[in-house]
């Protein structure tokens, strides 16, 4: 089942994001012209993807996806690029793993729609159609300050309240065949973590439950089965919160917590600190990570 918006009206959240690049798509539509480039920044599960592909939608145009940690030198991209149709779409999921070099060769293709090759010996410079890059990254910090620059449009998606969320859910659950009142509803956005993505892994979770046991209605006891807690916390997150609890005092660098919860750096980064910190429960500080107060911003 697809839940993923197809166009800019059908997405929730982000609402500001979205009005902002409605008014860009809509002139490039009149007249019609290649959007500018795009990078869209944020943790994972927030709606990149969703919106990279509304943008095609919405231009009425093909969208090529590439991701890239598949990509480690520069004939890695080359067939996405030799595939661009007039102002069409590229995106590129992860694009701050793309190498250095591939970066360095994409900068006269972003800016003068030109790749620089060398063929038998011979540069050749060969002209593409008009097209538009879009970047989704979870590290806009990583991407080389030329090629961030080359990037017109930059957005940032923020994690979602419950409320919205709730209102995600309701959308999804009539798609999913759930019925659930809207106080579960609410209950269930608050374990989601802000997160879209989080939140239908947690309605799959319950549909799955609660047709397994019809009977169970418990959102403690459906969700304590996979260790979630009421604030959306798994083991990993625990786990991480248990280390800073020990380690009072001692601000710890992310080698260290990676070592001390056998969690993977990528993961910890990624994954568990960006609410964390959104929500006030840890603080990185210059000499490491500490608990925060966790009251939330």
């Amino acid at each position: 089942m697809n839940l993923r918006p197809q166009k800019f009206d059908d997405i929730i959240g982000q609402d500001d994001v979205v009005e902002r690049l409605r008014i860009s798509v809509f002139g490039c539509k009149n007249p019609v012209a290649s959007m500018p480039h795009v990078l869209i920044d944020g943790p994972p599960g927030l709606g990149k993807t969703t919106i990279a592909s509304a943008i095609a939608s919405e231009l009425g145009v093909n969208m090529y996806t590439v991701n890239a940690a598949n990509v480690r030198n520069i004939k890695g991209i080359l067939p996405y690029l030799m595939t661009m149709t007039l102002n069409s779409v590229l995106f590129i999921d992860e694009i701050h793993r793309l190498p250095k070099i591939v970066e360095e060769f994409l900068y006269p293709v972003m800016e003068d729609f030109k790749m620089g090759l060398v063929i038998e010996g011979d540069p050749e410079s060969i002209d593409i159609p008009h097209f538009t890059m879009v970047g989704a990254t979870t590290s806009g910090g990583s991407l080389s300050q030329p090629f961030y620059d080359r990037f017109t449009i930059k957005e940032h998606l923020s994690f979602y309240t419950s409320n919205v969320l709730a209102k995600l859910a309701r959308s999804n659950c009539d798609s999913m065949n759930i019925d659930i009142s809207d106080e579960d509803l609410l209950n269930i956005a608050h374990r989601s973590k802000g997160t879209p993505r989080i939140l239908n892994a947690r309605l799959q979770w319950y549909k799955s439950y609660t047709s397994f046991y019809p009977e169970e209605k418990s959102l403690e006891k459906i969700f304590g089965m996979q260790g979630i807690d009421k604030n959306g916390f798994d083991e990993n997150d625990k786990k991480y919160l248990d280390i800073l609890q020990k380690n009072r005092g001692n601000p710890l660098g992310l080698k260290a917590m990676s070592s001390l919860t056998g969690i993977a750096m990528e993961t910890i980064e990624n994954s568990i600190e960006p609410y964390m910190i959104r929500k006030g429960y840890v603080r990185r500080t210059q000499r490491g990570r500490v608990l925060g107060k966790g009251n939330g911003v």
